[in-house]
């Protein structure tokens, strides 16, 4: 882990292309000067970095340095090295769903191939911050329309789990997921806070044909930003 850490923390200590970020800044204060955009909290007196003061964020990581680092830290605190080796394998196998199992990231438009595309579904992107890379973006809904993903190629007669990853900038906003037509996996309940996976059972009546939908949807009648349900990741894993 020292090791990693050390290498990941060259970006910080070793930066590329001053030159480049120099001349960043140089066409922030342009702007200023002449539309008086404020493109910074602390320089322009911008309103936040979210509204659009970018240039705050022109040394955030676009890799996961900050999570890794963060899990790092957690597990130097944990006592018994096979949970430290477990915690360790997670982070090195973190998209492998294991044999007969299937993974989407769902942010990625290039990893999401059971994700059913419809009308009032999008990609949105939420918080980065100390967030895996891959919880900075989701597949979402709008209001209440749902979110499906559809798997085919099963094995009929194996049970299944989904592990799965609530993200987003909707926190207070209850999800459900359903298998099939009825058959519930788990009620409205609210999203981890902090981000974190979480696991279910899939119902082997959803899966005893080779195939299986599954089905968010969220609380309905809020309305708010229109963002309803917002997920990053899927795994469906082979029991």
């Amino acid at each position: 882990m020292s090791q990693a850490e050390s290498i990941l923390n060259n970006a910080a200590i070793q930066r590329v292309s001053e030159n480049l970020r120099a001349r960043v800044f140089e066409l922030a204060e342009a702007l200023f000067q002449s539309i008086r955009m404020q493109l910074s909290v602390p320089r322009y007196k911008a309103i936040s970095v979210d509204r659009g003061a970018n240039l705050d964020t022109i040394d955030a990581p676009l890799n996961n340095r900050l999570w890794l680092a963060q899990r790092f830290a957690e597990l130097r605190k944990v006592s018994a090295e096979s949970e430290r080796l477990a915690g360790i394998r997670e982070i090195v196998n973190w998209t492998d769903p294991g044999p007969g199992g299937f993974y989407d990231d769902l942010g990625d438009i290039t990893r999401q191939p059971h994700l059913v595309r419809s009308e009032g579904m999008l990609v949105g992107f939420g918080p980065s911050g100390t967030r895996r890379r891959s919880w900075w973006d989701h597949a979402e809904a709008l209001y209440d329309t749902p979110l499906h993903m559809h798997y085919a190629g099963l094995d009929s007669h194996a049970e299944y789990r989904i592990r799965v990853v609530y993200a987003g900038d909707s926190p207070r906003r209850k999800i459900r997921l359903i298998a099939g037509d009825r058959l519930q996996v788990h009620p409205f309940i609210e999203k981890p806070s902090p981000v974190a996976p979480v696991e279910f059972n899939i119902p082997h009546e959803a899966t005893e044909r080779g195939e299986l939908d599954l089905t968010w949807s969220g609380e309905p009648g809020l309305g708010g930003n229109g963002r309803g349900c917002q997920v990053s990741e899927v795994w469906l894993i082979k029991k």
